[in-house]
């Protein structure tokens, strides 16, 4: 049995596909009988999840993640927001054929976020680097223990957690003989960009003291050695381990045949258009459920929704037939929901985007599992997977072994 800190900078009981994974890896580290302590952020900003408990059997130590000033900019961006939705009225009908953009509702709540966030900055002046774990790292970096870790696991995102061990480390208030970094994204080259040298230069920092260094997809890590030579030696590749909460049904038939995409999809790092269209040619029930800058709604027996409680989401994932999951449209970053539909007995459609490297890459190491139906991001080849999933029926498919948080954990500690 080893003594283990595992240390996130966010809350473990909000519902974030990042949160999921990251109780997955506690889960699987006292799974293998291992004494665990956590520190996190408590529970201070957004709302919790009742699906996401805390284990008995590890030690939490919880810290404030906001302060007074992250309070106000947070309450008065609600009040815009709200503000904005109760000014925008005439929605279309559900069956209307409509056109697909954005939403404008979304859109002005963007330029309102940008707004508030150059004021912000002028007149609170945050920490450039962490603007948003600042507060929880100067209370965080308060603890001390006398214990001698024989592993400390820092996960981001958010990365403030890599952040908060290096302080720990260098105030001598840790005792440890091994560190491991698990990046499930890049920080500066991050699908989503526009970040500044700053970010470079503190991700370069981070990674060089590390002493290991794990990435969730293998094209990150391919493009990580490339970006960061002097730290690619330390760098490992490690799946996702999922996090289980329900038994599923597989249930195919032609007459209620249904199809779930369940997470977010803005534009600029997925395109869930060609999944759309497919559903509306082929007839199928589908639902599609996650945060968006599209305005995409209801249509025939498709069912739009935003982000939703796990508690609903199970019930809505219970009965959907097929898991879609959608690659991103760029940078090799895998959604984490891929892994924990692999916790399940159900058919997954695994929509491929990127280049034509990164999607071999991606495909050569999925295909493997002999789990997934593969298809590009496209209306033609999406309908195509559609009409092969159900032409093979009922069929009990295998959960992902090599995903299991026990399975995963112990191919962490023994790489």
């Amino acid at each position: 049995m080893k003594k283990i800190l595992y240390v996130t900078a966010s809350c473990l009981s909000k519902n974030t596909s990042a949160n999921m994974s990251h109780n997955g890896y506690i889960e699987g580290l006292l799974e293998n009988s291992h004494e665990v302590d956590i520190i996190m952020a408590n529970d201070s900003w957004g709302s919790t999840d009742n699906k996401l408990k805390k284990y008995a059997k590890a030690n939490y130590y919880e810290f404030n993640s906001v302060s007074i000033a992250d309070k106000l900019r947070m309450r008065f961006r609600g009040a815009i927001k709200f503000a904005v939705q109760n000014s925008i009225v005439g929605k279309k009908s559900s069956n209307e054929d409509i056109s697909i953009q954005s939403d404008p509702r979304i859109t002005m709540n963007q330029r309102i976020r940008k707004s508030l966030k150059s004021i912000f900055y002028f007149l609170f002046k945050p920490d450039p680097i962490y603007p948003l774990s600042a507060c929880w790292l100067q209370n965080a970096s308060k603890f001390h223990s006398k214990k001698e870790y024989d592993l400390v696991i820092s996960n981001s995102s958010p990365t403030a957690s890599h952040k908060l061990v290096s302080l720990l480390i260098s105030k001598n208030r840790i005792k440890y003989r091994k560190w491991i970094q698990i990046w499930e994204d890049p920080w500066y080259h991050d699908l989503y960009g526009g970040h500044s040298d700053y970010i470079e230069k503190e991700e370069h920092h981070l990674l060089q003291v590390g002493q290991e260094i794990y990435y969730v997809s293998p094209l990150t890590l391919h493009y990580q050695q490339i970006y960061f030579p002097d730290c690619a030696d330390k760098m490992h590749f490690i799946p996702l381990p999922f996090l289980k909460f329900s038994q599923d049904k597989v249930d195919i038939e032609d007459s209620d045949m249904s199809f779930g995409y369940f997470g977010d999809y803005y534009s600029q790092t997925r395109n869930l258009i060609p999944f759309y269209e497919a559903l509306k040619e082929m007839n199928f029930q589908g639902y599609i459920y996650g945060d968006s800058d599209l305005d995409i709604q209801n249509y025939g027996k498709i069912k739009v929704s935003g982000r939703v409680t796990l508690d609903v989401l199970e019930k809505i994932q219970d009965r959907t037939s097929v898991l879609v999951h959608l690659c991103n449209l760029r940078g090799g970053q895998i959604p984490g929901k891929v892994y924990h539909y692999s916790a399940t007995h159900k058919p997954i459609l695994f929509i491929l985007d990127g280049t034509e490297e990164e999607k071999k890459i991606i495909k050569d190491f999925f295909e493997k599992f002999n789990r997934y139906y593969f298809c590009d991001n496209n209306k033609t080849d999406i309908a195509n997977a559609m009409c092969k999933i159900t032409s093979a029926g009922n069929i009990n498919y295998p959960i992902v072994d090599a995903f299991k948080p026990e399975n995963v954990v112990k191919t962490l500690l023994n790489l």
